[in-house]
């Protein structure tokens, strides 16, 4: 499985969600997590296993504060923003990962005013990915737009499904060169540039 795959399996499931909202706040031991989410120790392990495996979660050992024996404790490894585009003439998904920093086992104390503080720069955070993502919208809105003019244009001037396929991939793809198309379609370099070219030859008719 691609990147996207992984991921996808791994939030589909709602007790794995749930794990990794818990876990971003701070580590966890396993018994923590049972009585957070109300799961049995083994259904939890069997999840941070999947987890540990796939390299997004680790753990470290801790001592008891009580002279007990020592804790496991689990940690996420690696942030990830999932974005997946679907619309007229659109599909498109895209992963981006991040490292977290490595987790100890000390956490600092932040004093009051200092966590307000972190609260007022988050909230401006906040307000600034809210203008992205409406802009986002606004440019996604577009290039549907265009894309559905495109594929009437494209329907109207070429009969076989495969020349179709192959423009519209072009044009869906204004940084990608004759050459990358026709390895990602997986056909012969000829073939596509003389598809490609014919859009050329019309280009400069007009």
């Amino acid at each position: 499985m691609d990147e996207l795959d992984v991921l996808l399996s791994v939030i589909e499931n709602p007790t794995r969600r749930r794990i990794l909202e818990a876990l971003v706040r701070e580590p966890h031991y396993p018994l923590q997590l049972s009585r957070e989410l109300g799961l049995s120790q083994q259904g939890i392990m069997k999840h941070l296993r999947m987890l540990e495996e796939l390299d997004l979660v680790r753990s470290f050992l801790e001592d008891s504060d009580q002279g007990g024996p020592s804790r496991r404790r689990y940690f996420p490894t690696t942030g990830f923003t999932m974005v997946v585009d679907i619309g007229p003439g659109l599909f498109n998904t895209e992963v981006a990962t991040r490292p977290f920093e490595e987790q100890t086992t000390e956490r600092p104390g932040v004093e009051g005013r200092k966590l307000l503080d972190l609260r007022k720069e988050l909230r401006d955070i906040d307000q600034e990915l809210e203008s992205i993502k409406e802009r986002r919208a606004e440019l996604i809105a577009e290039k549907e737009r265009i894309l559905e003019e495109a594929g009437r244009a494209v329907d109207a001037s070429f009969p076989d499904y495969r020349s179709r396929k192959i423009v519209y991939e072009y044009i869906q793809h204004p940084r990608m060169d004759p050459k990358e198309l026709a390895r990602g379609l997986g056909l012969r370099d000829d073939s596509v540039e003389e598809i490609i070219s014919s859009l050329e030859e019309e280009k400069d008719d007009k």
